[in-house]
């Protein structure tokens, strides 16, 4: 090894110029162009820099941006599509709504920790407008954050389909509450539709309060997104007043409420 470097060493030589930035003498060989040795040294240290950085940043995107993709529940698997671009505006409140939940969206991508509601008619647009917050947030954000989708109705159908089941069930009631707890960001979709009929004045079970108290609480320096077709007032007939309470952490202000919004699902013809 050391034949090797004393022959490369003996086939430089240094040259009249001097080197702009450390003031030292360039050194030419193999018939290639005078170089300064130490920027040579200092550009290969950056290179190689950079490429441990984009392995890292790869592995971090892999690990965080796409968990929007990976580890989301959708009861409406076209909501996944959903953007910004793609909300319909037609009327003036759609437009304030839209332009409103945008603004939310730059908050939390910025850092924002308050939790904000989408509530009102049915089929206006609410879960789209929240899947479209969460893209933006996933895709600007930085660092990356680790973005949720959750259809409430969804998750719990799913856990009590592994209930008495000895196999390794992926959904079950400690790993969705691990998984949402760690999330940055959470959407909890159609909050009120895993209890029936949003006119009927049947509570919550004591299961489906204990999972939700468990996320929220896991999440209090967190910021949540809530959609749901109940007022305040049914969701304090469904859900316990504490549980409610610790929801609307922050949420004031942070309201999108949809009264004259159409449903868009139903314009078919």
């Amino acid at each position: 090894m050391n034949d090797l470097k004393d022959y490369f060493k003996s086939k430089l030589k240094e040259v009249d110029e001097t080197c702009e930035i450390h003031g030292t003498k360039l050194v030419s060989g193999f018939g290639r162009p005078a170089i300064c040795m130490q920027c040579a040294k200092e550009d290969k240290e950056k290179r190689e820099q950079e490429l441990v950085e984009k392995v890292s940043g790869d592995y971090f995107k892999r690990n965080t941006y796409n968990w929007l993709g990976q580890h989301s529940i959708f009861l409406d698997e076209t909501l996944k599509q959903s953007t910004f671009e793609s909300y319909e505006t037609i009327e003036d409140e759609a437009v304030r709504n839209k332009e409103q939940a945008l603004q939310i969206a730059r908050e939390y991508y910025k850092g924002a920790t308050f939790n904000s509601v989408l509530t009102g008619n049915a089929g206006a647009g609410k879960s789209h407008l929240a899947m479209s917050m969460l893209r933006v947030v996933n895709e600007y954000s930085s660092p990356y954050r680790k973005c949720l989708f959750i259809s409430v109705d969804e998750m719990m159908r799913k856990i009590k389909a592994g209930f008495n089941r000895t196999d390794d069930y992926y959904y079950t009631e400690e790993r969705m509450v691990n998984l949402l707890t760690e999330a940055d960001l959470l959407v909890l979709d159609d909050l009120g539709a895993e209890t029936g009929a949003i006119n009927s004045d049947k509570a919550a079970t004591d299961f489906t309060t204990k999972m939700l108290y468990a996320i929220v609480n896991g999440r209090m320096s967190k910021p949540t997104i809530i959609t749901t077709n109940l007022d305040t007032r049914a969701l304090g007939k469904k859900y316990d007043s504490k549980l409610i309470s610790r929801m609307m952490k922050g949420a004031k202000g942070h309201v999108i409420q949809f009264k004259e919004t159409k449903d868009k699902r139903m314009e078919i013809f």
